[in-house]
C-alpha cells in the first residue's frame, strides 16, 4: 500500500473500503460533514477538552482527504496536489492569504 499520506495514510485506507458508497455522495454530504464536525470541535473546546477538540481536528482531515477520493485522486496525487499548492499558493503568502479573508471575507 501506498505511504504518500504520511500519518493520514491511515485515514485514507480507513475509508477505501467505502471507497464506491464515498464516491457516489453529493458535494453537498462533505460540506454538511464538516459543519457537524467544526460543532463538535466548538462542544469540546466550550468544556475545555481540548484533546477530543483535536480527534475532531483529524475527522475533519478525513473529511477532506474523502473529499479528494470523491475527485477522483489517488494518495499519490493527494500528496502532489499538496505540496505544489503549499510551493505556489502559500508559501512566502500566508499573510497575504489572511489579510485576503479578512478584507473579503470579515473573518
Amino acid at each position: 500500500m501506498e505511504e504518500e499520506l504520511g500519518p493520514f495514510q491511515d485515514i485514507w485506507d480507513a475509508w477505501q473500503e467505502v471507497h464506491d458508497e464515498v464516491a457516489d455522495k453529493p458535494l453537498s454530504h462533505f460540506r454538511r460533514a464538516t459543519d457537524i464536525q467544526f460543532d463538535e470541535l466548538e462542544e469540546h473546546l466550550a468544556v475545555g477538552d481540548r484533546d477530543a477538540a483535536a480527534r475532531e481536528v483529524v475527522d475533519i482531515i478525513s473529511i477532506a482527504l474523502n473529499t479528494m477520493r470523491w475527485l477522483g485522486h489517488t494518495p499519490a496525487e493527494i500528496g502532489e496536489i499538496a505540496r505544489a499548492r503549499a510551493e505556489h499558493r502559500m508559501k512566502g503568502q500566508a499573510a497575504q492569504i489572511l489579510a485576503k479573508y479578512e478584507e473579503k471575507y470579515g473573518i
